[in-house]
């Protein structure tokens, strides 16, 4: 099939991980494309993911967002460059990326990497945990994306709590909100749609790895409950992609 230049498409890889496509521009964002029995499956993930990556968008370093089995396969696999925060260069060193192909995030700051026509902004994230709390091992540096390109903007908040920051990002069409324990519930992520009204929602972090009593708080997710409270005038915005499916704006 020819691929149509002017279609964006947002394709779930499972948990926060997305392949965007911008046109021809193939962007990965917190990619874990391994097997494993800690992962309920990698069905239906496209084959293309890592051959086809022109860049790569990382949040923070954990090992379900920043997979480094899949970054030495990236390195190997394709041309792609690395956009990541400053605390993920200890890992970024572990999955031997060159650093000639690693461009650090600093929030605030547009990364013009494919044209001033195609902005990559890294905008802060704070880590949650249990019941609500902040992470005590969270990282400054760590971020979420704001991209913004062919007259869109997609906002992927990365593993945070709601923060004032997100109330001042521009228009949202495309927003990915995870409605888990450790990053913004049901409560904050209905009210971060509600601010920032954006035409497409899809849900993340989910169904992607075994649930367990150690791990539930990031494991499991509240994207059913969370489109039960959304009014009638989000519900037919609020996407529930299965792993794989992409969705073409």
């Amino acid at each position: 099939m020819t691929e149509n230049t002017k279609t964006c498409g947002v394709c779930w890889l499972g948990n926060a991980g997305w392949q965007v496509r911008f046109g021809g521009i193939h962007l990965l964002i917190d990619p874990d494309l391994e097997e494993g029995s800690h992962r309920i499956s990698l069905e239906g993930i496209p084959t293309d993911c890592i051959a086809s990556a022109d860049a790569v968008l990382v949040t923070h370093e954990h090992g379900d967002h920043f997979n480094l089995p899949t970054a030495r396969r990236l390195v190997n696999e394709s041309d792609c460059r690395f956009i990541l925060p400053a605390s993920c260069l200890d890992s970024a060193q572990k999955a031997d990326i060159p650093t000639s192909r690693i461009i650090v995030a600093h929030h605030g700051k547009p990364i013009a990497l494919f044209g001033d026509d195609f902005l990559i902004t890294p905008v802060p994230a704070i880590h949650g945990h249990i019941l609500g709390s902040i992470y005590k091992h969270y990282n400054v540096a760590d971020c979420g994306y704001l991209i913004s390109a062919m007259g869109l903007n997609l906002f992927h908040p990365g593993d945070s709590v709601l923060l004032e920051q997100h109330f001042e990002l521009p228009e949202v069409d495309i927003l990915m909100v995870s409605p888990t324990e450790h990053n913004m519930h049901m409560r904050q992520s209905k009210v971060l749609i509600e601010k920032l009204n954006p035409r497409f929602i899809f849900p993340q972090h989910r169904d992607t790895y075994h649930i367990t009593d150690d791990n539930y708080f990031w494991t499991r997710a509240y994207d059913k409950e969370l489109f039960e409270t959304l009014s009638n005038e989000y519900k037919p915005r609020y996407h529930i992609l299965t792993q794989g499916q992409e969705f073409r704006i």
